[in-house]
């Protein structure tokens, strides 16, 4: 049983060192310029290891990317879930975020230039992942509205829609941030995100 679980646990450091090796190349000279043999120099080990891992490039970057969004969409809602109240919770839906692409610029100049293989079975994989985990997160940030509009901290609106136009929001920040902006923190830009928000979806004082 140790030994299993040794074995394991090998397992999954490599794996984890090929995709951190993987995501630096990847994001340094694009998905079309990056060969399997430089992640496998750069990672330290043979190409034929790297095939055991994944099936190949494209399952590769698919796979890399998956797990990165996968990551982040558990940082925020472990860090919302932190909070109580429903201000709380929503700047914290806006700073998670935020804070992911600050600590992340390079993968996420990777994701927005969408690169990886065209219209083959693994970029089709991946954008249905990427459609089913963005919808998922939707929901989460409806969950929060309609809390908010039962504790009448928000007005009686549509919650669905909120949640959409919240995100909506925090992608365009993140885009003009990404394009014109990176000599400033994205951060600080939460309490501006929470003004246009919430002067749109706040609960009118009594």
């Amino acid at each position: 049983m140790e030994k299993s679980k040794r074995k394991e646990m090998e397992f999954q450091l490599r794996r984890s060192e090929i995709l951190s090796e993987a995501e630096k190349i990847f994001s340094a000279k694009g998905f079309y310029n990056t060969t399997m043999a430089e992640i496998a120099d750069s990672s330290g080990f043979a190409i034929g290891t790297l095939y055991q891992y994944f099936e190949g490039k494209e399952n590769l970057y698919t796979v890399m990317v998956g797990e990165k969004l996968d990551r982040m969409y558990k940082e925020i809602r472990d860090a919302v879930n932190g909070v109580d109240n429903t201000r709380d919770k929503i700047a914290t839906l806006v700073r998670s975020p935020f804070r992911f692409v600050e600590n992340n610029v390079d993968f996420c100049n990777l994701f927005i230039r969408g690169e990886g293989a065209t219209l083959t079975k693994g970029e089709m994989v991946l954008r249905e992942k990427i459609i089913a985990e963005y919808l998922n997160h939707i929901g989460y940030v409806e969950y929060i509205m309609r809390w908010g509009i039962q504790t009448k901290t928000l007005k009686n609106m549509e919650p669905r829609m909120m949640a959409y136009v919240l995100l909506g929001i925090i992608r365009s920040f993140i885009y003009n941030w990404m394009l014109d902006h990176k000599n400033t923190l994205l951060s600080d830009k939460v309490d501006c995100v929470l003004d246009i928000f919430l002067r749109g979806v706040g609960a009118e004082a009594e």
